[in-house]
């Protein structure tokens, strides 16, 4: 989110932002004007937890890249960076050397090395001394990662989490292989370009799936719609978070100010379940928390707040005085709340089968063949102008394929999906060449 965005937006989303851009907004190296970016990295050696001495200038000898991350035990963020983090490395460990270094004073050698045992982290910890390295780039935030290439030149560099392994695989992928020959600087991660289907909804929405829940709104003067609240007397809650179909998955974002980070919604995926859920843990009783917020945004675009799914989740009865007495000091007023009915899922409302396709930016694809199959039977429907292909038929599990695509377009022919037996929307991504 732009910062001069918050000027139309309330305080209490401003606050939101704000601490989404310190735990884990992922700033380009373009952007906050990384001149270190392509020019050689500083050799260096460091100690892990093993006894290991890692240097730079060695790992390079027999890596065609290494990724160098500065974090610290105490950064919630990092640790639920980690096993992406972990899963890459073992992907890639022949080819790429890892090393994981703290920049916390308080981290030392033996509470690195337990922390290393309790995550499983396979590839070498230890500690950023001085923080030397975090200084040779100014480092604002952790967790930061850099990339150093087989010619011993910085090519990438990000302040934030990488929110899946999928992320992790395709920035390395740009630094390996024969067609690498010279340095080139990559500046953000690269979009995802496979072919894969979500399920969306008539509009976004967080909402509990299933469980003992109570169903509060909150209201206030000039508000357009009541921010739901919900309370949730157990220490987590599985949430359902749906999406629209005209919105970008890939950029759609869905904030834990429990962890303090934002993660992607299309990570949440539950194929068995056709649908995104998030198991969200409460705040503590203890802490005196008592209630925390879910908010479900666009991370790329600055569009309008009324478009953001914003969410209560509160521990108990009583904290919906807390709830109320914290939208006053937000500067909103006339706040009051009351019990509001639960929620019905949207496809109960459908009567089709429908499928919107988009290219890896977003943009509808009409033109596009797509098959509904059963055992017995096939149909044929193509998307129009706006991306949509719909099938109306009796509720069933249809296997669905791609046939063509239109020219300057393209999809991964392994692709395939199943519908569930109720009626649903999903939105399919393709190449755009």
């Amino acid at each position: 989110m732009k910062k001069h965005f918050c000027r139309t937006l309330s305080l209490m989303i401003c606050t939101i932002l704000a601490a989404l851009a310190v735990f884990a907004g992922a700033a380009s190296a373009e952007d906050s004007g990384r001149n270190f970016l392509g020019k050689p990295f500083p050799d260096f050696s460091a100690t892990d937890t093993e006894g290991n001495t890692f240097t730079l200038s060695e790992a390079l000898k027999d890596h065609e890249a290494v990724l160098i991350n500065i974090w610290a035990s105490y950064c919630g963020p990092c640790q639920h960076e980690f096993p992406y983090l972990n899963e890459a490395y073992e992907k890639y460990r022949g080819r790429v050397a890892f090393i994981a270094l703290s920049s916390y004073a308080g981290d030392t050698p033996e509470t690195i090395a337990q922390y290393r045992r309790a995550m499983g982290i396979s590839f070498p910890m230890g500690r950023d001394e001085n923080q030397a390295i975090g200084r040779y780039f100014n480092m604002r935030y952790i967790p930061t990662t850099v990339i150093v290439d087989r010619y011993g030149n910085s090519v990438f560099y990000q302040e934030g989490i990488f929110r899946n392994t999928s992320e992790v695989e395709r920035v390395l992928d740009a630094f390996l292989g024969d067609r690498y020959t010279e340095t080139a600087v990559l500046y953000g991660i690269p979009k995802d370009t496979s072919t894969r289907a979500y399920p969306v909804s008539a509009a976004r929405g967080i909402r509990p799936e299933g469980g003992n829940y109570r169903k509060i709104n909150f209201y206030a003067n000039g508000l357009k719609k009541p921010f739901p609240g919900y309370v949730i007397p157990d220490d987590s809650v599985l949430l359902r978070i749906e999406i629209a179909a005209g919105d970008a998955v890939s950029s759609m974002g869905y904030a834990d100010l429990v962890i303090g980070t934002s993660l992607k919604v299309e990570d949440m995926l539950d194929p068995a379940k056709n649908a995104f859920v998030y198991q969200q843990r409460m705040p503590a009783a203890a802490d005196g928390g008592q209630f925390t917020e879910a908010v479900l945004y666009n991370m790329d675009t600055e569009e309008d707040p009324d478009d953001y799914v914003f969410v209560f989740l509160l521990r108990d009865e009583s904290s919906i005085v807390n709830v109320v007495e914290t939208l006053k000091e937000w500067q909103y007023t006339g706040v009051r709340w009351e019990p509001a009915d639960a929620d019905t899922p949207a496809e109960d409302s459908l009567q089709a089968y429908i499928v919107h396709v988009a290219d890896q930016d977003g943009h509808p694809v009409g033109g596009v063949d797509v098959n509904f199959c059963t055992d017995t039977a096939c149909f044929l429907k193509t998307s129009d102008e706006n991306g949509t292909a719909v099938f109306e038929a009796e509720p069933d599990a249809y296997h669905v394929t791609i046939v063509d695509t239109p020219d300057g377009y393209s999809w991964d022919e392994h692709f395939e999906m199943y519908t569930t037996r109720k009626y649903g929307e999903w939105r399919i991504r393709i190449r755009k060449n």
